[in-house]
């Protein structure tokens, strides 16, 4: 045989050998996924029906606050996100719901308002998903849950993440209160950085911590295109592990990472609230201004072809609260001067509620695996 034709052979073995083995690591990859994610598979049923549409699809993610290493007494959800994805208009929407805002529970085991992020507490992820439900007049076809832990070392596992950080200030970490220093600018930060960075709100409010949860969102959609996630995939599906509850299955995963690429190119829509504070018991509450749950709402059921367009979907409408309010303080977390200055409202303040609409239940201690509500 020819040196020239051994040379061209030996090539084409060498090139063979790579389609092999990156073909076998991703098999490999593709059934370490499945197992993981049947291990966190949890299917819920809720009230409305799903959008029944291959173009839409609404999904909530939630981050829980408790894990083995923290054995809190109970379980919350201390960040909600809502994503609707609409490949027809070719859109994703955000929505970050303030997990102190005071809403009606749909649960078996509780019948009253709660700050949102205690419904997952009551009956696991399907309180929350039909809680969120309910308040936004919306179906949500797929839910998913992760714990601080697997936050964690999924973002370590990619190689972190970049992000803009707007102004100074000392996060929140496991060692407590001003453990971690962000100063402004853009920045690469790893897991520890990222969960503090979410979860931030005392140097601004719940607004822009709603904005950074986003922001990271979309960061982590940039990072997962390099080659160190790439090589990292393993390490990646392993942050998952015991760590992960969902309702979205391996093959949709992967159809969803598949079309990953071409969500890049959609037009990017954030929606937030308007907002009140007040206080309730010892406790903070966030009030969502009636009006402004009514706009967020017709957005979102816009965004999943739910509802046509009106005058607020114009480029020159800016929405602003009314100032109607449902709920009373009773001021026995800040004074009333603090609230009115926490309030978004350039309205002005009317109550419309009734006396007593602020009674609360006791919140329950739940028993928990790893963080999960069963």
């Amino acid at each position: 045989m020819k040196r020239r034709q051994k040379t061209i052979l030996l090539a084409l073995s060498f090139i063979l050998m790579i389609i092999i083995g990156v073909s076998t690591y991703f098999v490999f990859a593709s059934e370490h996924l499945k197992t993981t994610l049947n291990d966190g598979y949890h299917p819920i049923s809720n009230e409305y029906k799903a959008t029944n549409s291959k173009d839409c699809e609404s999904f909530l993610i939630m981050g829980l606050d408790n894990t083995i290493e923290r054995k809190l007494g109970t379980t919350r959800t201390d960040a909600m996100m809502l994503i609707t994805l609409n490949n027809k208009t070719k859109k994703i929407t955000f929505c970050s719901l303030p997990r102190d805002s005071f809403v009606p529970i749909v649960a078996k085991s509780y019948t009253g308002h709660q700050r949102i992020e205690a419904a997952y507490t009551f009956n696991g992820p399907s309180a929350s998903v039909n809680t969120v439900e309910k308040l936004l007049n919306i179906p949500i076809d797929h839910y998913c849950v992760f714990n601080f832990l697997s936050f964690i070392n999924f973002i370590d596992a990619i190689g972190g993440i970049d992000v803009d950080v707007q102004h100074s200030f000392d996060g929140v970490t496991k060692d407590g209160p001003g453990a971690i220093h962000f100063d402004a600018g853009k920045q690469h930060i790893d897991g520890t950085k990222a969960l503090s960075y979410a979860r931030e709100r005392h140097s601004d409010n719940d607004i822009m911590r709603g904005f950074r949860q986003q922001e990271i969102i979309q960061s982590v959609g940039n990072q997962l295109k390099t080659k160190a996630s790439l090589k990292n995939l393993p390490k990646i599906i392993d942050s998952f592990d015991n760590n992960i509850q969902t309702d979205i299955t391996s093959d949709q995963l992967m159809d969803l990472i598949e079309n990953g690429l071409n969500y890049e190119n959609y037009q990017k829509q954030r929606l937030t609230f308007d907002w009140r504070t007040f206080s309730n018991e010892g406790r903070s509450m966030v009030e969502l201004y009636p009006d402004s749950i009514e706009y967020v709402s017709h957005e979102l059921r816009v965004s999943l072809d739910l509802e046509k367009k009106d005058a607020r979907d114009k480029t020159t409408f800016e929405f602003h609260t009314n100032g109607d309010y449902l709920y009373q303080s009773d001021y026995s977390v800040q004074d009333e001067d603090s609230e009115n200055k926490e309030s978004t409202s350039i309205n002005g303040n009317t109550y419309i509620g009734s006396p007593g609409n602020t009674t609360t239940g006791k919140l329950p201690t739940v028993k928990t695996k790893n963080g999960f509500v069963e």
